[in-house]
């Protein structure tokens, strides 16, 4: 009886790979070859998901976004200002995430497909915020883009500088941006 292959688990997995590949060695280094050794496939299989290197890159984007956007939804429904240090590179994954994140802006301004996949991330972030915080300030979509902002400097920071940015001053940084923003949030009337 033929194998059974879930093609969308598949893609994901080989995004995966290529994401990984892109931490280690970064955008303009990394290789098919890379990606497919990372996944334990040839470059055929690629190929045969993907219609180029720009479109499997494309995915390992996605991936990473998916990835973030799952560590902010486990937070759940809360407020607390901790919660949103999850989204910082506090640990292996995080780093590892944080690495391709970067790796993607700075080639975004110059690609039309990247920069639609991190507007579309960041539009879906912002708005899942908003909502959180709609229950806590008249301006919501403000308070949300000022979280953002906040845990996207630290991170980058973070990022670039990991030897000086060990998670509690990832943390403490986080808290001195919001900390005052987060005091003044009060539920809104009935």
């Amino acid at each position: 009886m033929p194998k059974i292959v879930d093609h969308d688990e598949r893609r994901r997995a080989l995004a995966s790979a290529a994401a990984e590949a892109v931490a280690r060695s970064g955008l303009d280094e990394v290789k098919l070859s890379d990606i497919a050794r990372a996944a334990g496939v040839t470059t055929g299989a690629l190929a045969h998901y993907f219609p180029d290197k720009d479109a499997l890159l494309a995915a390992a984007l996605e991936e990473i976004c998916a990835r973030l956007a799952e560590r902010i939804d486990s937070v759940g429904t809360g407020l607390r200002l901790e919660d949103f240090a999850d989204a910082l590179p506090l640990d292996d994954a995080g780093r590892s995430a944080w690495r391709v994140w970067l790796a993607y802006w700075g080639r975004a301004p110059f690609s039309e497909s990247l920069r639609a996949i991190h507007q579309q991330y960041y539009l879906e972030i912002e708005t899942a915020l908003s909502e959180r915080f709609a229950a806590v300030s008249k301006t919501p979509r403000v308070v949300a883009c000022a979280v953002i902002a906040a845990v996207d400097g630290v991170g980058t920071r973070a990022t670039l500088e990991p030897d000086s940015w060990p998670p509690e001053r990832q943390k403490a940084q986080l808290a001195a941006l919001l900390g005052p923003l987060f005091a003044s949030l009060k539920p809104k009337p009935a």
